[in-house]
């Protein structure tokens, strides 16, 4: 098994296991393999995100130092993968169309390419058993934001939730990680959002130390921009308004280790 992955081995390894031989028609055999309704939400998603992901990665091979020749042959693979999650191939049977479109011709150059896009980005490719920590650190988190969202509704908080449940519906349905963080780095990030709502100083790691002093940059800026922090006089008060950690007024050490956080 791979420690590492990356965005075009990531899409090839989906479009081969979507490129079996079926005689259904194509929304029916892709709402079969990711075990959702046809043309129900789920179903949209999952196309949206094979497709954002070609997007992407022609984005990626753009900007990859190699002939113009194999830029230009790669990203015409790309445009044919995508026409596989077109609504036009979905109304067809899947072998005569789709199989077409996800053809070993068009897959094995994104394989292919893949050294060449690690150099520029990778990740790591979790096992099962590292999906289920992930998930269960992201669940916590997601059912924390969303208790405190029912009492106070607040649209930082919110967008932080929207971007949980995409990433765990990313994980859950295609194994998709994505990239710009590390494991670590997100159990730490994770870790220092909980430990708000539990009063708890984050542990002093250069990510989770990071992110919360750029959230709090960045967050008080966006809260003052729309008048909501007049009454907010330091970053413990901040940190209560923005993401409702009640028991963060209880310990001014708490208030007081945050604020060496967030300066």
């Amino acid at each position: 098994m791979l420690s590492v992955t990356d965005p075009a081995r990531e899409l090839a390894d989906a479009c081969e296991r979507l490129s079996k031989p079926s005689n259904k028609r194509g929304d029916d055999h892709l709402a079969e393999h990711f075990s959702v309704p046809t043309w129900s939400t789920e179903f949209f998603q999952i196309i949206f995100c094979l497709s954002e992901r070609a997007d992407q990665l022609g984005e990626i091979i753009n900007n990859l130092e190699i002939d113009e020749d194999y830029k230009k042959d790669a990203l015409i693979h790309i445009r044919h993968i995508k026409k596989a999650f077109s609504r036009e191939t979905m109304m067809h049977t899947w072998h005569q169309q789709g199989i077409t479109y996800l053809s070993r011709e068009n897959i094995q150059p994104i394989k292919m390419l893949s050294p060449l896009v690690r150099k520029k980005i990778s990740y790591p490719k979790l096992d099962d058993s590292e999906i289920d920590e992930v998930l269960k650190l992201t669940d916590d988190l997601e059912k924390w934001l969303s208790k405190h969202q029912l009492n106070e509704q607040d649209f930082i908080r919110q967008a932080i939730l929207d971007g949980i449940r995409q990433f765990r519906f990313r994980l859950e349905r295609i194994g998709w990680l994505g990239w710009g963080y590390t494991v670590a780095s997100l159990r730490d990030i994770i870790g220092a959002y909980l430990a708000l709502e539990r009063g708890i100083v984050p542990n002093k790691t250069p990510d989770s130390e990071a992110v919360l002093k750029k959230a709090y940059g960045s967050l008080r800026k966006i809260y003052e921009k729309i008048g909501i922090l007049k009454d907010v006089s330091n970053t413990g008060e901040f940190l209560l308004k923005a993401y409702g950690a009640a028991s963060l007024v209880m310990d001014s050490r708490v208030i007081a280790g945050l604020l060496s956080h967030a300066d």
